[in-house]
């Protein structure tokens, strides 16, 4: 998932290289990297917005944009992964107890 930018454009590069690491953050689960990538993103993004340059970098803009959201997908994905995931430790951990608590009202009968 690779994007070209203006190479003369130092702001764009460090978008481009923002958004690999965001991307590797996901895949690794550090979402709080995630979050400072993507206020760093925001930031570089405002700053070329508000730039002279700006015009002339609308085409790269937008494949910046394109690799965001397909981002944002990556992250929605894994969201729903997670929650899966946290659905059945809980169903696990819901049996384990009621198997406990049936196991201890079996030795008490016993005694």
């Amino acid at each position: 998932m690779s994007v070209y930018v203006a190479k003369s454009n130092p702001a764009l590069m460090q978008i481009q290289h923002m958004l690999l690491q965001m991307q590797q953050a996901m895949v690794a689960g550090d979402w709080l990297l995630v979050q400072n990538y993507d206020r760093q993103i925001s930031v570089l993004v405002q700053q070329i917005k508000q730039g002279a340059e700006h015009q002339d970098l609308q085409v790269e803009l937008q494949l910046i944009k394109q690799r965001y959201q397909a981002l944002l997908q990556l992250a929605t994905r894994q969201q729903k992964m997670l929650e899966q995931k946290m659905q059945r430790f809980q169903d696990t951990k819901t049996g384990v107890v009621a198997y406990q608590l049936t196991a201890e009202a079996l030795m008490e009968n016993k005694s």
